[in-house]
């Protein structure tokens, strides 16, 4: 376990510095990044980092159901516990597609990677990253800020990810101050038994790991939403030379997962057993996690929003300098795939 204080950059200067050197590899010429063409030997065979959790569902449906390879497509899933570890295998050319919550792929456009998202794999998230607590007398679900202030908490959360933004945005919204707080970076899989062995007083991270610690703790934890404040979305992102070079391969891949979402809406049972057989989750964990996510591929205006938020934090907190001009991210995206497969499902304005 690594301690940090609140808002430190130290661990994002080291993140960065990996993503530096995984941007001169990714100038290199790589077999990732070439076209595969299908061919009478056999499909196109294409390799993606998905992170273990309910909102890589799409994917693992459209594997198990064969949509992948009724497109042409021999899909491998490579899974991680946290869709920054896929980016990060993704620009070091180990996969050719990755998908990511969209706080590193912001990250990793700050700190000068060239990415194309060309879906997001659900359109929204509701409460998928919340802070569970171990419950005490100031415990308090509906003034958060009374849990902090009765004194300085032990808060574990995922640097670089999602949970981390949504931490920051949590204890700014309810005025919690870096004297009352300590942040400490840990790993997603690690937090449940980190809270419930009474290592840190909380943990700020998505789920599945945000549920399970609730399982745990049972009737002696507690747990702070703010479905107001943030809403992690998922992105399917692309080299930007495969999006100019093989449209062919994203477009089946689009395709497939359109028919693993009508699937899924249609068949929810069958499409949770999928979950569980990728993800070897208890099905009671994936009942009580299933409504936080929106299967739908989409582009949506709140991930334009999302990433200049974002953008704001890192310069806030020192991760790029404060007087670093935000780039345009609209540029990060390329929305003529899945227009072309669903147009209803483009709503960036």
């Amino acid at each position: 376990m690594r301690i940090e204080p609140f808002g430190s950059p130290v661990s994002f200067h080291r993140w960065r510095a990996h993503y530096a050197v995984v941007l001169m590899i990714a100038l290199l010429p790589s077999i990732g990044c070439r076209r595969q063409t299908p061919s009478a030997a056999g499909p196109t065979k294409v390799s993606i980092g998905i992170q273990v959790s309910p909102a890589m569902t799409l994917l693992m449906v459209a594997k198990e159901k064969g949509f992948f390879q009724q497109q042409g497509l021999d899909v491998d899933l490579k899974q991680f516990t946290a869709g920054k570890f896929a980016l990060q295998a993704f620009f070091a050319q180990s996969l050719d597609f990755a998908v990511s919550g969209e706080v590193p792929v912001c990250l990793a456009v700050l700190g000068g990677n060239r990415v194309r998202v060309v879906t997001q794999v659900v359109e929204k998230t509701v409460d998928e990253v919340r802070i569970v607590t171990r419950k005490d007398g100031s415990y308090s679900a509906s003034d958060p800020s009374s849990y902090f202030k009765a004194r300085k908490r032990r808060l574990a959360t995922s640097f670089g990810g999602g949970p981390e933004f949504f931490t920051y945005t949590f204890l700014q919204h309810y005025n919690v101050t870096p004297s009352q707080v300590e942040l400490l970076s840990q790993r997603p899989e690690d937090m449940p038994t980190a809270l419930a062995s009474k290592s840190v007083d909380a943990i700020s991270i998505f789920d599945p790991f945000a549920y399970i610690a609730e399982k745990q703790l049972n009737q002696n934890g507690g747990t702070f939403r703010a479905s107001e404040l943030y809403s992690e979305l998922y992105v399917l992102v692309a080299h930007p030379n495969r999006t100019d070079q093989d449209a062919a391969t994203i477009n089946a891949l689009l395709r497939a997962m359109k028919q693993a979402e009508t699937f899924t809406a249609a068949n929810p049972e069958e499409a949770k057993q999928i979950l569980a057989s990728y993800t070897k989750l208890d099905r009671g964990i994936i009942d009580g996690i299933w409504t936080d996510f929106s299967f739908k591929l989409a582009l949506t205006q709140e991930l334009l929003s999302d990433w200049n938020a974002e953008a704001n934090w890192a310069k806030a907190t020192g991760k790029v300098a404060s007087q670093m001009p935000a780039p345009n991210f609209s540029e990060s995206i390329d929305s003529h795939f899945l227009q072309s497969v669903e147009p209803n499902a483009v709503k960036l304005q």
